[in-house]
């Protein structure tokens, strides 16, 4: 069977793997020849990547979108943030966060991933220099010099002169090249659920650290909230089989009455909470981007929007070239990214486990640093360069990650 060839395969329709389609072919002046590879259907309501989920967009990444072309279509789903609130439930720490501070129009948006993933493709489908392979899996790929040969499980065979693992944490990618992974399990679980409250939410988001882990209430189009609660794993069953009633009640004495009253849940899922980094971002004519890379705790809202920076990095660095698997090329991109990634990394870990413990002096460490936030503002401001993806944020100015 002949192969078919492409300039760059891309692997993973998902969030990450579709939006670094579409910016690849918005800053290359040339045509570029791009597959997308598919292993599950198109059903963005049930794709894992397009789920009933929503994810906290920040404002680096609505730049992104913004340069890309689509944030106008983006934009009619999304629900602005235009403050944040970081408490410690049961003591003093706060710091709140307000747009206005930072002169920008919003600190971030949510959106619900089934309506970003039908904007994505609804661009893809309209490129013809995109072709899409889906529903189909990389079974096996075969290196050489110039090309990687990529063969699918349905037997067709690709080639192409990068291959980009876009495809998750269980990344097929990753796997064929041998890039080795570090995990580490936080003994938490995150339920994720809608919910509804009796008071606006006024575009406001809160994350509230609690002695079991913490809660995020995003606000969401419709007055709702999409909720992220982070428990043990003991504590998972339980919420996941008691009734609504129950489960609201639970979550109110948990989080309290800032937003109002907890009135209506929906539907509960409950994934496993695992930091997963691999050893090597790229290898021979491949590089890997967004959870293939790094899954991380889903406290601040940064694994997706640090993907997002993967795939702009990346797309730059590809403008134009007529190589786009060259190793030194790769290896720029790498060192591009070892900072960011580290960083981002290293703060939500040390959120996550900082602010779960119960030991008196790890709370008073924390509410001590909470403080200093708040009252610091060159402190606050770094907190607001890396959680927004900002270069630089300084008052009456912003510059954002591309």
């Amino acid at each position: 069977m002949q192969s078919e060839s492409f300039d760059i395969l891309i692997c993973g329709a998902g969030m990450a793997g579709a939006s670094l389609a579409l910016l690849l072919t918005n800053v290359s002046s040339k045509p570029v020849k791009i597959a997308l590879v598919e292993a599950n259907s198109l059903d963005y309501g049930h794709h894992p990547g397009f789920d009933a989920r929503a994810i906290a967009l920040s404002a680096g990444s609505i730049d992104i979108y913004k340069q890309a072309g689509i944030w106008s279509e983006l934009g009619c789903y999304a629900q602005p943030i235009k403050h944040i609130h970081v408490s410690d439930r049961g003591h003093i720490g706060q710091i709140s966060i307000h747009h206005d501070e930072y002169a920008i129009d919003q600190l971030g948006a949510v959106i619900e991933l089934a309506h970003a993933g039908r904007v994505l493709h609804q661009h893809l489908r309209q490129l013809e220099n995109v072709t899409l392979f889906c529903p189909a899996k990389v079974q096996q790929i075969d290196s050489s010099k110039a090309l990687q040969r990529v063969t699918l499980t349905d037997g067709r065979t690709l080639e192409a002169k990068l291959v980009v693992g876009a495809d998750g944490g269980a990344s097929d990618v990753a796997a064929q090249m041998k890039l080795d992974s570090n995990t580490l399990d936080f003994g938490q679980s995150a339920i994720i659920a809608n919910v509804q409250c009796n008071h606006p939410h006024q575009s406001r988001a809160f994350e509230r650290f609690t002695e079991h882990g913490p809660v995020a209430l995003l606000p969401m189009q419709d007055n709702r909230w999409s909720l992220v609660w982070c428990v043990s794993h003991e504590q998972v069953e339980p919420l996941r089989q008691c009734t609504d009633e129950t489960f609201l009640t639970r979550l109110q004495t948990m989080f309290g009455y800032r937003v109002g009253r907890f009135e209506v849940v929906g539907k509960r899922d409950i994934y496993p909470l695992v930091l997963t980094t691999r050893c090597a971002l790229f290898s021979h004519r491949s590089v890997i981007i967004g959870n293939a890379a790094h899954s991380l705790h889903p406290i601040a809202g940064q694994g997706f929007n640090l993907g997002i920076r993967d795939a702009a990095t990346l797309a730059q660095l590809l403008k134009d070239t007529d190589d786009p698997g060259d190793f030194a090329l790769l290896n720029r991109y790498r060192m591009m990214r070892r900072e960011d990634i580290a960083t981002t990394v290293g703060l939500t870990s040390a959120l996550a486990i900082g602010f779960s413990s119960r030991d008196k002096l790890s709370v008073v460490a924390r509410n001590a640093a909470l403080a200093a936030l708040a009252k610091i503002p060159v402190l606050k401001t770094s907190l607001v360069r890396q959680t927004l993806g900002m270069l630089k944020v300084e008052n009456n100015e912003s510059h954002f990650t591309h």
